[in-house]
């Protein structure tokens, strides 16, 4: 189900200018209808198409285009025309996909905006008098007033957005999970965790939260996977700071707060002066990874956790899987579930099956704060990740779906076929696989 917010009122009530500023203050994509109609009608206005069409066929026209874009967009900002609430099925087909809200203007304030302004494209206004215009606006007062939502729009459009949000602000930060794109998502983490058995009755999980979007998208993943499973799971996320100039935590905890998440925040010191002990200030990678794993695992023990989920995903365990055989590592990767802390608890990894590119789409719904907690972001382009991430780039070109490939074949060894001497002997590992 579509997860739009729909802006209706009569016409000068501002339904554009706040459309496009909670679009901007909410990441998402705006749609005007007036400016859809037209390119949906070889450059036809809507006040063209009613001069030459008449109102009656405007409207059918514009309930198509409304049921199209219902179809089409999924969590967008879209303004409609001022007369679509009033059209039979139109108030019930916004509501079925999204929240409508009502853009609250008296009809002198109106009049006021509308005579200082281009009337040129409102053939509704401009050719009809003061009487006419006064039954129109209250003819449409009772399908206004069965939005959703009620704002007052008389203020700057600034204050109007702020109300907006402000009072659909539950509704808001809840979206995103009810778009197609997460539902989708969320599928195949479900399917993917079964099928490595991630988790149990009571387990109790601390979700490594850097700020980036892969371990933002995981959290919101773990939650909504909270609700749907047959059994009782807890979720903790925990963050480890330590202490890069610009790694905004503040932003980090008001967000978690915001979502009802009780994020544990553990500041390290120091982290400075050890890495140039240690000479690793170029390329403090490991050293850090090493810290902030550690200082996980350390929490697990404190807060009673028997599994640490991580964000990685299907194209890091690619590259983990070839830098560990350029290397001469071994052939291994990064597993779904493993042991950690000597046996005593999981080291988990529900991503493990999702492409990168498909994270981020569904992250771009969410609106996640931007936070930059590594300054060293320009020397990992030197490193051997980013080099094999961009080689599986250029590879994917030779062979398509290469990191479904690489999925498949990591989970089908053939051991006789490989030089470990562990597996010489009559006996056939392999059950007979070639």
């Amino acid at each position: 189900m579509s997860q739009n917010l729909y802006l209706i009122g009569f016409m000068g009530s501002g339904k554009s200018r706040i459309g496009k500023l909670l679009s901007r203050r909410l990441k998402r994509p705006f749609v005007d209808m007036d400016v859809r109609f037209a390119q949906e009608h070889d450059g036809v206005t809507a006040g063209e198409f009613i001069r030459t069409q008449g109102e009656p066929s405007f409207r059918r026209a514009e309930q198509q285009l409304l049921a199209k874009l219902a179809k089409e967009c999924d969590f967008s900002v879209i303004s409609t025309g001022g007369g679509a609430p009033a059209s039979p099925g139109n108030l019930e087909l916004m509501k079925n996909s999204g929240k409508v809200v009502f853009l609250d203007v008296p009809l002198e304030v109106i009049e006021a905006r509308l005579g200082s302004g281009d009337i040129a494209d409102r053939p509704l206004w401009s050719a009809q008098d003061a009487d006419i215009r006064r039954k129109r606006y209250e003819s449409r007062q009772p399908f206004y007033h069965q939005a959703d939502q009620c704002v007052d729009a008389s203020h700057s459009p600034t204050t109007v957005a702020n109300d907006i949000m402000r009072s659909l602000g539950k509704w808001l930060r809840e979206a995103p999970r009810r778009t197609a794109p997460f539902r989708k998502l969320l599928q195949q983490v479900a399917r993917d965790s079964a099928d490595f058995g991630l988790f149990a009755e009571g387990d109790r999980i601390l979700v490594g939260v850097s700020g980036g979007e892969d371990s933002l998208m995981l959290v919101h993943l773990l939650a909504a996977l909270q609700k749907r499973l047959p059994f009782r799971i807890e979720v903790i996320p925990a963050t480890i700071d330590l202490g890069f100039p610009g790694f905004r935590s503040d932003l980090l905890q008001r967000y978690c707060t915001d979502h009802g998440w009780n994020l544990h925040y553990l500041k390290v010191n120091g982290i400075q002066e050890l890495l140039k002990e240690t000479e690793a200030g170029d390329a403090p990678c490991a050293l850090c990874s090493r810290l902030r794993r550690g200082k996980l695992h350390g929490l697990l023990e404190e807060l009673h956790c028997n599994k640490l989920a991580l964000g990685q995903h299907l194209d890091d365990l690619c590259a983990s899987f070839l830098i560990a055989l350029f290397r001469g590592g071994g052939l291994k990767t990064m597993g779904p579930n493993v042991a950690a802390d000597g046996g005593k608890a999981r080291l988990i990894r529900p991503l493990w099956g999702c492409r990168k590119p498909e994270i981020h789409a569904v992250a771009q719904l969410f609106g996640f704060p931007k936070i930059r907690s590594c300054p060293y972001e320009r020397a990992l382009r030197d490193g051997d990740r980013h080099f094999v991430g961009e080689l599986l780039k250029h590879l994917q070109e030779r062979f398509p779906d290469i990191h479904e490939a690489m999925r498949h074949s990591m989970g089908d060894l053939r051991l006789a076929h490989l030089l470990d001497r562990r597996f010489l002997g009559d006996h056939d590992p392999d059950k007979g696989k070639l």
